[in-house]
């Protein structure tokens, strides 16, 4: 690997006439080069800099014995095309460093860095120079690898010597960085108050780096920081009193993620009530995810709750609640009125006490759209306790109650009952829902036009044939044109992604209502399972009917030629088990106007007597 060490004139004088083949260990370096050097359309203005293969794509730089380190940085630093640089891998040594760094420093179109290997001290001081040349940085995320003592100053004197204004997002995931070497780095971001973004996971956070970053927040004038993600550290109360106080200073704080930090105590969460109840507080959202909150920490977070404008999204999963935390926490919510999500997964178990507390709030004007109840050991007791409140809910449109195995069929009945005039969305993952259950399901979902996603997993809900069946019906129940323009036009998706797992007709179905509103969905079902459409029923309207069998098939044209254009018909023709929908994809536009006038033959053929008075009439 050729490391000498020339200056960043030396390239620029020979850039046109070196040999790419030369300077590299491979044709495939040789070509990321290329496109480096001449800002080829094709290339998507990515670089990984690996040690070993991932993909193969053109936008890898797999480093070997060959590779001039310091040509590549020099064609990094003078691309006005290169976006995202991601390192996660860099050869040994302090000599490949500085020469490759003498080039990079040079660039001033790169918006992304990512690094995922230590490049020592020295490398992170160097690239304070990249930070002061470049103006569209914006983002710098140090990503899962161990940032020693030493290197944890050079990012530090990187961060640390004057502001990188275009710098918004700043991410240190999985370092495992020193007590010492976090404190380095977080006072340094007092030079970053242009910062919208800061996370800080997995990394010791304790008292005194928390100390570090309320210092930091408070130093900042004018901050702009909106994101801040503290997850899976070490902060106790002293260190949550230090951030509150900081983030005091922050007015654009819209998110905080605490999730992960047991240490906290219902003091610690005081603290945070205060900052919750501040004038200064404009958080949207707020996880707290396993730290370890209790009835007491619900009591002592209950009350910035109470008197919080701002707050919509909250997590609380992972705790442990119980009913008489969840009353408390109600007591609450009617106040915090842009609450629209509450996550409360995983709190152990709740009760049907619990469950009623929590419907309080449905009474009391909660503007709340989404429950989160996963993994509570609630069965059908519960459910019921649940749809009671459930019933004049009219804001509720997302349940979560995956990863509840007690609950059956008739629990699902009583609350599918219960949320007919809100309910979009149900996610059922982890309960064995059998052929009752979706047989139960498919009944309470007639008629029912809001229901939009109905998430399970297809294995584990153990449904068969006949609940299949009853899915099916639900989607298009074609035994007659009425019952097929009842059906459900709505549900947009029935088991997971792309509805995998259901029947190959019954996601069919679920595509023409995802791609189609549901008018044209029902003209679409009819068209394609009613091939000999029935006029008896409606002679008694006698020749005024005339008019609408045309109108209809009029506009039903643009829907015949849709289906056409968005399914490719080998793939339905092809499949066995949808060979009730092989009549209509074996036409063509000389069928579907064959129909039409059939359909108006049928018509007046049957009334002859009427068609003929009525052409004397106009006579």
């Amino acid at each position: 690997m050729d490391v000498d060490r020339r200056d960043y004139e030396y390239y620029k004088a020979h850039a046109k006439d070196v040999q790419l083949e030369d300077i590299t260990s491979s044709q495939n370096n040789a070509n990321l080069l290329e496109m480096i050097r001449d800002g080829d359309s094709d290339w998507n203005g990515k670089v990984y800099l690996l040690n070993e293969e991932i993909d193969g794509d053109p936008d890898e730089f797999v480093v070997g014995d060959g590779d001039d380190m310091g040509w590549l940085g020099y064609f990094l630093g003078s691309s006005e095309h290169v976006k995202d640089f991601n390192m996660r891998y860099f050869p040994d040594g302090k000599d490949a460093m500085d020469a490759f760094v003498e080039g990079f420093k040079h660039n001033t179109s790169l918006e992304e860095l990512y690094i995922s290997t230590d490049l020592g001290r020295d490398g992170y001081e160097s690239l304070g120079h990249l930070l002061r040349n470049n103006d569209n940085l914006d983002r710098i995320c140090l990503h899962e690898f161990v940032i020693g003592s030493d290197s944890a100053s050079g990012i530090a004197s990187m961060l640390g010597h004057e502001q990188c204004k275009s710098l918004k997002y700043l991410f240190f995931v999985q370092n495992n960085l020193s007590p010492k070497g976090l404190v380095d780095i977080i006072t340094a971001l007092r030079k970053q108050p242009q910062l919208e973004e800061l996370k800080i996971c997995g990394n010791n956070v304790d008292g005194a780096g928390c100390l570090a970053l309320g210092r930091a927040l408070d130093s900042w004038e004018g901050a702009s920081l909106k994101c801040l993600y503290l997850c899976h550290n070490n902060i106790d109360d002293s260190g949550l009193l230090a951030l509150a106080l900081g983030m005091a200073k922050c007015n654009y704080l819209e998110a905080l993620t605490l999730s992960a930090n047991p240490a906290i105590t219902p003091a610690g969460w005081r603290y945070l009530s205060t900052f919750l109840k501040s004038k200064s507080c404009c958080l949207k959202m707020l996880d707290l995810f396993q730290t370890n909150i209790d009835c007491d920490g619900a009591d002592s977070l209950a009350a910035g709750l109470s008197n919080n404008l701002t707050l919509k999204q909250l997590s609380l999963s992972g705790n442990s609640i119980g009913d008489e935390g969840i009353d408390t926490l109600v007591s609450c919510l009617p106040n915090c009125r842009k609450l629209e999500e509450l996550d409360l997964s995983a709190n152990g178990a709740f009760s049907e006490v619990g469950l009623r507390s929590l419907t309080n709030a449905f009474r009391t004007g909660s503007n709340l759209k989404h429950l989160i109840l996963r993994d509570n050991a609630l069965g059908d007791r519960e459910l019921m306790a649940l749809a009671e409140g459930m019933t004049n809910c009219h804001s509720m449109t997302n349940l979560d109650l995956s990863r509840n195995d007690s609950i059956t069929a008739a629990g699902l009945k009583a609350l599918l009952r219960a949320g007919r005039s809100s309910l979009k969305e149900l996610e059922l993952w982890g309960i064995r829902i059998g052929d009752d259950g979706a047989r139960i399901i498919a009944d309470e979902l007639v008629g029912n036009d809001m229901m939009e996603r109905l998430y399970f997993c297809p294995s584990f809900a153990q449904i068969q044939s006949e609940g299949w069946s009853a899915f099916s019906r639900l989607l298009c129940d074609s035994s007659s044109v009425n019952n097929t323009y009842d059906s459900n036009h709505t549900i947009s998706n029935i088991c997971g992604q792309h509805s995998y797992g259901a029947p190959n007709t019954t996601r069919f179905h679920i595509f023409l209502n995802s791609h189609f509103p549901s008018k044209e969905a029902a003209t679409l079902k009819i068209l394609i399972h009613h091939r000999d459409i029935d006029v008896m029923p409606f002679f008694r309207w006698r020749l005024m009917f005339l008019p609408l069998v045309v109108d209809w098939f009029e506009r039903a044209t643009p829907c015949y030629e849709a289906i056409f254009r968005t399914i490719p018909r080998e793939d339905i023709l092809h499949s066995s088990d949808m060979s009730a929908l092989h009549g209509f994809f074996l036409g063509g536009p000389d069928d579907y106007q064959s129909r039409q006038i059939s359909a108006v033959y049928k018509f007046v053929r049957n009334m002859p007597m009427l068609a003929i008075g009525r052409e004397e009439e106009q006579g």
